[in-house]
């Protein structure tokens, strides 16, 4: 392989030669991030995604001055790791502005792209590509993983789990340190303030003490793999197809995790992963845990998301009419703009370069300014009824009614009893249809009958989303404490806190909510989300 940077290889030689370490200086009880990153190599794993491309661009723009960046990148099937940087990250969004700024020939000579995968030994790395890095990269920065809340078993734990596993045989064979990201969540099933000194290995939710040792990470992978096995098994015995195999692995993922007191296979891998780290003897390490990361605040600029991995699919909802919403009165729902989650990691990343980190850093919002749930129903609420009493096209009827129709609280108990009602209509009236048919024939109802088994469709596909988020707007109500990165902020040079912001207390939240976040989701996300869905229905019958 080819390396782009000249540190790393010398043509003259032959061989591949690093840059000696910079001395790195800092007044007493302070960090500089600036000498620190301009003195030491990143690796950085993750940089395709929403986050990554963040951290990514702010780590660039913000501190031009750094040493290096080693950027690895899955290849595709059609796609290099190289032309994917190009394509998906360097023409992205968040990117541009770098581009602009500083010119793609200095990112260039910046950053060092190698191709891997975090599922491989060694995340993909072949001793070609990682003996030139071993002792010249300093820190390692992981923001990949499978954001997906209910997967298949077998997939969650082959990022979450065994992609940490090899991440940490990468991590020590470099020699560098590390720095995870996770989630707040891995908490699991509690309400009230979630402190970040709990002890990582061993932890489960239901926990019951100090000397509660049931839950042993090593004991945990063996029943998952002999689980997963038993269905592959099982089902293949009987020629199962493989969604019918998927959904027994998703399935049984989601009780397994509800059994030892998480919200679903993610929190439930996640925590894995993280013990996977904590049991690691001689690992140097932080893990840094966003609560639910959401649109950018500021940087890249406002109102920048992607994918439908944040609270994305609630608003698409409330764009589209949602009326009825069973949030808890009396809780906040933990989010936190992305760019405040890409500006916490480069603080933990430098106090884990000077070696005065803690081992775990919340990232959250609650702790210092909480924006109540109610309060988001009503943001909601207002941006339904802008959107649709402007709206052109569609039913003038519906439009009137998703304008003047209140946005609600719900109880669950409420929330059913509406379900029922809404089924048990919608049955009679698929019920007159078919009656009808018999009577007009096909040619006059099958138009009707295909309309309401789209809207039955679509009503499915509201309801599976709002309970996949019920346990973060009703069933628990928490608050993360966020003292260790905020101690770490106030550590770091004035100089450092001109280019890195932690300042969750100055959100406005209702300018953010109306004005940046769902503005921005409707422009990023929902043409997708359309696409998509038009792509997900049936073309006839």
């Amino acid at each position: 392989m080819k390396y782009i940077s000249p540190w790393q290889y010398d043509p003259v030689r032959g061989e591949y030669r690093s840059i000696p370490d910079l001395p790195v200086t800092w007044s007493t009880g302070e960090i500089s991030a600036i000498d620190l990153f301009r003195s030491r190599t990143i690796l950085l794993l993750g940089a395709t995604g929403f986050l990554g491309k963040v951290l990514l661009a702010m780590l660039l723009h913000q501190f031009p001055e750094i040493r290096h960046l080693v950027i690895q990148v899955r290849p595709k099937k059609t796609l290099s790791g190289e032309k994917r940087f190009q394509s998906e990250i360097l023409q992205s969004p968040p990117l541009r502005p770098v581009v602009e700024k500083l010119g793609e020939d200095y990112i260039r000579r910046k950053t060092t792209i190698v191709e891997g995968d975090l599922s491989l030994p060694l995340c993909g790395l072949s001793p070609g590509h990682w003996a030139p890095l071993r002792g010249t990269v300093h820190v390692v920065i992981n923001t990949a993983g499978l954001v997906e809340f209910d997967p298949p078993l077998n997939e969650s734990l082959i990022t979450n789990v065994y992609g940490v596993r090899n991440l940490i045989e990468l991590a020590q064979l470099l020699e560098a340190k590390l720095v995870h990201v996770s989630t707040c969540y891995v908490a699991g099933k509690k309400s009230g303030q979630i402190p970040e000194d709990t002890p990582i290995a061993g932890y489960y939710p239901y926990k019951k003490g100090p000397q509660d040792s049931r839950f042993d990470v090593f004991e945990e992978l063996d029943w998952c793999e002999k689980f997963i096995q038993g269905v592959i098994r099982q089902e293949s015995l009987g020629a199962a197809k493989s969604s019918l195999i998927r959904e027994s692995l998703r399935k049984g993922g989601m009780e397994r995790a509800e059994s030892w007191g998480w919200i679903n296979t993610y929190t439930y891998t996640k925590s894995m992963g993280e013990q996977l780290i904590a049991r690691t003897p001689g690992l140097k390490y932080c893990i840094v845990r966003p609560a639910i990361v959401e649109t950018s605040l500021h940087f890249p600029f406002p109102g920048w998301n992607e994918g439908m991995t944040t609270s994305a699919p609630l608003v698409l909802m409330g764009g589209e009419g949602f009326k009825h919403w069973p949030v808890r009165r009396d809780g906040p729902l933990e989010i936190i703009p992305v760019d405040l989650v890409a500006a916490g990691i480069l603080i933990a990343t430098a106090a884990i370069l000077s070696d005065r980190h803690h081992t775990v850093y919340h990232l959250a919002t609650a702790a210092n300014n909480p924006v109540m749930l109610p309060r988001l129903v009503a943001f909601l609420g207002m941006n339904s009824r802008y959107k649709h009493k402007h709206k052109k096209s569609g039913s003038k009827l519906a439009n009137l009614w998703k304008t003047y129709v209140e946005t609600q609280v719900v109880s669950l108990e409420q929330l059913e009893a509406q379900r029922r009602r809404l089924q048990r209509g919608l049955d009679i009236f698929q019920a007159t249809l078919s009656l009808l048919k018999k009577v007009l024939g096909n040619g006059i109802v099958d138009p009707h009958l295909r309309s309401l088994r789209i809207t039955r469709r679509q009503i499915w596909q509201q309801e599976q989303t709002l309970d996949k988020f019920l346990p973060f707007m009703i069933h628990n109500s928490f608050v993360f404490e966020t003292n260790n990165i905020r101690q770490a902020f106030n550590m770091l040079t004035d100089a450092d806190r001109e280019r890195l912001s932690w300042a969750p207390e100055s959100i406005d939240w209702a300018d953010y909510w109306v004005n940046i976040h769902t503005k921005g989701i409707e422009k990023w996300i929902a043409p997708v989300f359309v696409k998509q869905r038009g792509r997900s229905q049936p073309a006839h019958d």
